[in-house]
């Protein structure tokens, strides 16, 4: 079986037990100890995973005395930096789920803590492993569609239900608004075709949800390095929900949407495709395992981490602008934002 990479998972919500789930299924993984400040996620975390994890129902105690080879942080967010800096610290490479943190500021100093121990850290951006928009995103890639110009992205929900709602993401202060808690998986899509982002400006509200104390619909629009252009769209007062958006290339664009489930694909000449999405590549892999199984791969010094700090922090940076820009009457905001 080869060399074992020993897990601790600190954090057992609904993404804490999926990413343990995932790391689970991994022939060189094993989940060695949990953490959770509520006994009964322990509980229920321990009985979904073979052998006998050792329990812990605080993140301190995990690090010193939790057997581990590595950490996976799912906390709240408003929690993330302070794990992630004190795995780090204590010499652990550490996976992080998004948004890494919930300020450019808590950002810079979780990379800092892994060049400063030389630990390598991992940020969940799952989405650009996820059926189509992997698909979308490798086909930007390729370059048959020439070089992507242009992305508009729109992801909207209503007010948050079970398994996802919890007090603390009804909170600016503790979930960072919908943008990070959200929408950095779009912002995150979209720097991986268009790269680095000089500039936002942005708009937005809290218009009608009464159950949340930050804003409920945000549209940004960003400018890159290349002269491409972003626009992103977020709400938590839609009574339908859509994800969804367009990538325009020099030669070619493609739109995709949630409602229809497609993608739709024109080529320059009058070539199109049309994919639903359970016809693109049934065969890929979970995008949450694949996030696993590269951090396990880092763990054991097969390969460097896949989505590293810098990913993260810029997806943060583009939402945290957003905000600046929103509150400041959609004044332009240059990037990057200040460390402090």
């Amino acid at each position: 079986m080869g060399r074992q990479a020993r897990l601790g998972i600190i954090g057992l919500g609904v993404m804490g037990k999926d990413l343990m789930k995932e790391a689970s299924k991994h022939p060189q993984a094993e989940i060695a100890a949990l953490c959770d400040i509520d006994p009964a996620a322990l509980e229920t975390a321990a009985a979904m995973v073979e052998g006998k994890p050792r329990r812990f129902t605080d993140h301190a105690s995990l690090l010193r005395d939790g057997g581990t080879d590595a950490v996976v942080v799912a906390v709240p967010q408003f929690a993330h930096a302070e794990v992630t800096v004190a795995a780090l610290e204590a010499g652990y490479p550490t996976f992080c789920e998004k948004p890494m943190a919930l300020s450019v500021k808590q950002c810079h100093q979780m990379i800092e803590a892994s060049r400063r121990t030389g630990k390598p850290l991992m940020v969940g951006q799952v989405l650009r492993y996820i059926g189509p928009y992997r698909y979308i995103l490798e086909r930007v890639r390729s370059g048959e569609l020439g070089t992507a110009v242009a992305m508009r992205t729109i992801r909207t929900m209503g007010r948050w239900e079970e398994p996802w709602v919890r007090p603390w993401r009804l909170k600016y202060a503790q979930c960072g608004g919908l943008l990070p808690e959200v929408n950095v998986h779009e912002i995150d899509l979209m720097c991986c075709m268009l790269g680095s982002a000089t500039a936002v400006s942005a708009a937005g509200g809290h218009l009608v949800n009464d159950q949340i104390d930050y804003e409920d619909f945000m549209t940004g629009h960003i400018q890159f390095r290349n002269g491409g252009v972003g626009s992103v769209t977020s709400a938590n007062c839609d009574f339908l929900g859509k994800h969804g958006g367009e990538v325009y290339c020099q030669r070619g664009s493609i739109y995709y949407d949630s409602v229809t489930s497609e993608v739709r694909i024109a080529k320059e000449g009058g070539g199109k495709e049309v994919l639903q999405y359970q016809e693109i590549h049934p065969e890929w892999e979970n995008g949450v395992y694949r996030e696993m199984r590269e951090f396990v791969e880092a763990c054991l010094g097969e390969r460097e981490v896949a989505i590293p700090g810098e990913d993260g922090l810029r997806a943060v940076e583009i939402a945290e602008a957003m905000y600046l820009s929103a509150r400041n009457g959609g004044r332009r905001v240059d990037l990057p934002l200040p460390r402090t």
